[in-house]
């Protein structure tokens, strides 16, 4: 972000420019075009490769038909480092405890208590950066066994207290089991958050086991706890997944369980950076998280179920909320240097949303006068987030789009290394 050693522009273009322009009057919004020190928008590579080493360029993005804003000057000679980063899809964390998929089940003696612990570790995050851990401990009061741990546990999850449910949008908790699964003949209709689903002459009946979205051993399951007719039935828990229509082939009976287990999966956590200036600041969050199942009670003879890692979280690469947070940080084009005043300007957003974006960052320095005609430099840091994939993103020399035009200039004129 900007701070006392680097100014830095954060520019963001939409993925294609408007056309072969030769005047910033003519730009739209979401352009992004290398300028030359006299105002002329360079459109090719071969004419970015005559650009003087020491002349001055600018990158240009549209904000509006018409309008255009233009990064810190970057005169070619002070320019330390052109580089390019690649976009990373963020990935969310997975993670069983019990059953697995695979193998693995929960401990479940009669008249034993048992508790599900889950820890929020990680310091990005929502309340705080503080640990967060919520216990749901459950009674198995007599030959139920894994079935009524995983169906207590999952009921105490679901609740709230005054009216929150303190880890519900942070981890989501699935049950998952092994056994045999049997199709239903007909398609299903599920609503999220709601325990009602309709199939015609789903043929199940009080206490079956049921699978939803999918055939595999990691994919949650329910428990039948009524049902209303032949063609509807209701589960004893609310449905985890997406609303709409699942085939019949994804949905159905599980029979002969003998292993249940949790699925815990971090929930992506809202980012409200990409809306209008003025919009309350939310930086980009992600939860991580650890968890163990065992008995409640400290013993020498309890065994804690086994925990299966099996997606870490990562946080991404050119995530749309994480440019954000830099637009937001560096105040997008305008480059603040302070953020400890009390007043601070919102900017509107040039971010969509859901949009991955690859890079392109050049360090550079400003020459400047100071007492007496010494000289002295000024660091900057100008970002440019690009679309990945998109027009802008072709670093094809043929092609004359943004990001050949700038390796025209910087890689061919400069020296640097060409971004791809």
């Amino acid at each position: 972000m900007s701070n006392y050693n680097f100014v830095n522009r954060v520019m963001i273009g939409d993925g294609t420019n408007s056309g072969a322009i030769t005047s910033l009057p003519s730009i739209q919004k979401g352009d992004l075009f290398l300028v030359r020190e006299n105002g002329t928008i360079v459109n090719t590579v071969a004419a970015a490769g005559t650009i003087p080493r020491a002349e001055r360029v600018y990158v240009a993005m549209g904000i509006a038909p018409g309008v255009a804003v233009l990064s810190s000057p970057i005169q070619g000679n002070t320019v330390s480092k052109y580089e390019g980063v690649t976009s990373v899809t963020p990935l969310e964390q997975v993670a069983y405890v019990g059953f697995n998929g695979t193998s693995g089940a929960l401990q479940a003696a009669a008249n034993s208590e048992y508790r599900l612990r889950i820890v929020i570790k990680d310091k990005n995050r929502p309340n705080g950066q503080r640990t967060t851990l919520m216990d749901y401990n459950a009674i198995i009061d007599g030959g139920g066994g894994q079935l009524e741990a995983a169906q207590k546990i999952a009921s105490l999850y679901d609740q709230k207290d005054y009216d929150t449910n303190y880890m519900g949008d942070k981890v989501l908790l699935e049950r998952v089991s092994n056994g045999t699964f049997a199709a239903l003949t007909n398609n299903a209709t599920v609503v999220k958050d709601s325990k009602v689903v309709s199939s015609t002459a789903h043929g199940l009946a009080v206490g079956d086991v049921v699978r939803i979205g999918g055939t595999g051993a990691t994919v949650g399951v329910y428990v039948v706890a009524s049902v209303t007719d032949a063609n509807t039935f209701v589960l004893d828990a609310a449905y985890k997944g997406a609303s709409g229509t699942v085939l019949a082939a994804n949905i159905g009976e599980v029979t002969a369980v003998t292993s249940w287990g949790f699925k815990l999966t971090s929930i992506p956590q809202d980012s409200r950076l990409k809306l209008a200036g003025g919009a309350p600041f939310d930086e980009y969050e992600w939860i991580i998280f650890d968890a163990a199942y065992a008995l409640a009670a400290e013993s020498a003879t309890s065994v804690a179920a086994p925990y299966t890692l099996a997606q870490s979280a990562n946080p991404g690469q050119g995530y749309w909320k994480q440019v954000a947070d830099r637009e937001e940080f560096a105040k997008g084009y305008l480059g603040d240097t302070s953020k400890r005043r009390s007043w601070d300007q919102r900017i509107q957003s040039q971010v969509v949303e859901g949009q991955l974006y690859d890079s392109i960052e050049i360090t550079h320095s400003e020459i400047m006068k100071g007492d007496f005609q010494d000289i002295y430099t000024s660091p900057l840091l100008t970002e440019i987030y690009i679309p990945s994939g998109s027009t802008q993103d072709d670093a094809t020399p043929a092609n004359n789009n943004f990001k050949a035009v700038m390796n025209g200039y910087f890689a061919t004129v400069l020296g640097f290394t060409a971004v791809v």
